[in-house]
């Protein structure tokens, strides 16, 4: 190792020493070699941002960033005027009748003019006679009857409320028996099962005057419909009466 080697790098590390270096650990040249070049990387690295920095402070202090233009007037207390109130203004007030006499100008007056009596109106006031005759009163004679015939007025007025209307009462129905529901054949067949929500109207009995769907399948409806026209309430009352009103009776399906 004596002898100069071609292949070796004048300024790197030395390898007169090498049989007697060690394979591995920070004592290799590989290793010795790495940390001095780190070194002077990192201290060239340094000097050259302290080298732009001192560019970039020279340079400012040469030329210094102009300040921004300010105008400055100065006015005279006397110049200012009145200062503004710090009380609340108060709204203006609108004069509604001239406002509205500016929308729309008043009628003019009509003044009556005479005409000829065939060119006047027939008069419609009656007479105290005519109105006397008219709020006559009504007797039997009139009405085609004898003094002892009976006058009996028909008047069919449905007074039962609508599925939707509301009812005020005092207290509710209270459902006390219903007939269990019939399980149809066909949706027993095919599995289908669920709960049927009806709409009854409880009448004044007790009794289901009638029913409609409000949420249920076609399989079980009308099986759900015979089921609540079986029930029996206690009815509603309304000043101590009892009044028809509409509740919900669900009627559910279950195969087991």
């Amino acid at each position: 190792m004596g002898a100069k080697d071609p292949l070796h790098i004048p300024w790197a590390f030395s390898l007169n020493e090498a049989p007697s270096l060690p394979a591995t650990g920070e004592g290799h040249p590989l290793r010795q070699e790495a940390a001095r070049w780190l070194a002077w990387a990192t201290a060239g690295i340094l000097a050259l941002g302290l080298l732009v920095f001192g560019v970039w402070w020279v340079v400012s202090l040469r030329h210094p960033p102009t300040p921004p233009q300010r105008e400055i007037r100065i006015v005279r207390y006397t110049d200012l005027g009145i200062p503004p109130s710090i009380a609340k203004p108060a709204a203006p007030q609108l004069n509604i009748a001239q406002a509205v006499a500016e929308a729309a100008p008043p009628p003019a007056i009509g003044v009556p003019e005479p005409v000829p009596d065939e060119q006047a109106q027939r008069r419609t006031v009656a007479t105290v006679a005519e109105m006397s005759e008219a709020l006559a009163p009504i007797t039997m004679e009139d009405l085609g009857l004898d003094e002892g015939g009976a006058l009996v007025v028909d008047i069919d007025i449905d007074t039962r409320p609508g599925p939707g209307e509301f009812v005020a009462v005092e207290q509710e129905p209270v459902r006390i028996a219903i007939d269990p529901p019939v399980y149809p054949e066909v949706a027993m067949s095919a599995g289908v099962e669920g709960t049927v929500i009806v709409r009854v109207l409880v009448g004044r009995d007790g009794k289901v005057a009638d029913a409609v769907i409000v949420d249920g399948m076609p399989m079980l409806d009308e099986a759900a419909l015979a089921c609540a026209r079986t029930a029996v309430f206690r009815p509603a009352l309304l000043q101590n009466r009892p009044v028809e009103v509409w509740v919900l009776v669900p009627v559910v399906f279950r195969l087991n």
